[in-house]
């Protein structure tokens, strides 16, 4: 009797190990990293509206020219009214050098409706018609008219490949139409850039459970989606000029590293970062550090018109004249673009009187970079703060500039 018993023990606790292990294997052959990803790319082409809190910084030179540069995005987006996006996005952007001279510079950018608003936080660039040294001193831009303004935050020299401006084979700039951008939904639903694993790591974010995937880029599979983007966008195949941009940024990625935190149940992309080196030219390189918060995916958009704006074209006439009266024969050519020499970074110098712990870091830059402006090496480990920010490294703990662990 108790022989039996036992046995139909045994039996039942075979029974029970083999339908785990069955109902194991089945539940995981589901989850696979390269088809969560595939669902991801899915659930987020077809994301409308969402909010983010961006980071982007890079650190190049050499010697005295060593500079780290950080811009931080944080706003909303709404892509339901493609091709024109909707947005509503404050950014700042910082340098420091290791000739202690640093730039600070912040704003904001709205797009609503048919406009577009451009505001910079007082003292601002120097533009002539422009009075960004007063508070909410607002530009207002009309269809096309931002592309004569140049960048919208100068100086910001990014380690990204473009097609070179003075290019005699340059295709003129072609704007989005209803097809390509229906076209690039559905490329970036079935896009396979990603080299990737998982390693049964979970992460809350913004109270969503995630699956944290690391990934890096497939240059080859990246080369076919960028040609795909220029087929997409412009119904033809890339021009030569598109070809060498597509081989260099195929080139640039290929030794990040990067992380995406996957909701476990919507599958949209709550967090993304990336780190490593890439090649600005044959000889120099340059460290990026990118993190991306998205949030509140398919929200109201909220963006509102500012009050009494200044339009683009009684600036553009003011600079206009200014370089006419000195002289300029550049006159003529400014109401295709400002340039950086006319919208410059504003720079300031650390002294003495503002680095109390002589780290190369003012009062300002400590408090930009959360480190302690008394402290000459705020995490302790051998290094100065002022010399690990511009070595792209974190100066409140490991890894990378914002601490996440990928660079070293």
């Amino acid at each position: 009797m108790y022989g039996r018993r036992a046995l139909y023990f045994i039996i039942t606790g075979v029974i029970l190990i083999l339908a785990a292990v069955f109902s194991t294997y089945i539940v995981f052959s589901k989850f696979r990293p390269e088809t969560e990803v595939q669902r991801m790319l899915r659930a987020m082409s077809k994301v409308q509206t969402f909010r983010e809190r961006s980071a982007f910084s890079w650190n190049r030179g050499l010697g005295s020219d060593r500079n780290t540069t950080t811009l931080y995005l944080v706003g909303q987006n709404d892509l339901s009214k493609l091709p024109s996006l909707q947005q509503d996005t404050k950014f700042r952007l910082f340098r420091i050098s290791r000739s202690r001279q640093y730039g600070d510079l912040s704003g904001e950018i709205r797009t609503v409706g048919d406009r577009t608003y451009l505001s910079y936080s007082p003292p601002g660039p120097s533009v002539p018609g422009a009075d960004f040294s007063k508070k909410d001193a607002w530009i207002s831009f009309a269809d096309g008219e931002l592309l004569k303004w140049g960048s919208v935050i100068p100086g910001i020299d990014a380690p990204i490949v473009t097609l070179p401006v003075t290019s005699s084979y340059l295709e003129p700039i072609e704007a989005w139409t209803d097809d390509g951008i229906l076209r690039m939904r559905d490329l970036l639903a079935v896009a396979d850039v990603f080299l990737v694993r998982y390693d049964d790591v979970t992460e809350i974010v913004d109270k969503h459970a995630t699956r944290v995937i690391e990934a890096r880029f497939d240059s080859d599979a990246v080369r076919a989606f960028l040609a795909d983007e220029i087929r997409a966008k412009s119904d033809r195949e890339p021009n030569d000029a598109e070809r060498v941009v597509i081989e260099a940024r195929a080139k640039q990625v290929e030794r990040l590293r990067v992380r995406l935190w996957i909701g476990v149940r919507d599958h949209l992309l709550y967090r993304f970062q990336a780190a490593g080196t890439v090649a600005e030219d044959q000889k120099t390189n340059a460290s990026i550090d990118v993190l991306v918060n998205l949030t509140d995916f398919d929200a109201p958009f909220v963006g509102e018109v500012p009050k009494k704006p200044t339009s683009f074209a009684s600036v553009a006439n003011a600079v206009l004249g200014t370089l006419e009266t000195s002289g300029s024969s550049a006159g003529r050519e400014f109401a295709t673009v400002v340039t950086n020499d006319v919208a410059h970074l504003p720079t300031n110098s650390v002294g003495g009187f503002d680095d109390t712990d002589n780290d190369g870091l003012s009062a300002v830059v400590e408090a930009f970079y959360r480190t302690n402006p008394n402290v000459a090496d705020t995490d302790g480990d051998g290094v100065s703060d002022g010399d690990e920010v511009l070595s792209g490294q974190n100066p409140n703990g490991n890894g990378s500039l914002f601490g996440f662990g990928l660079g070293t």
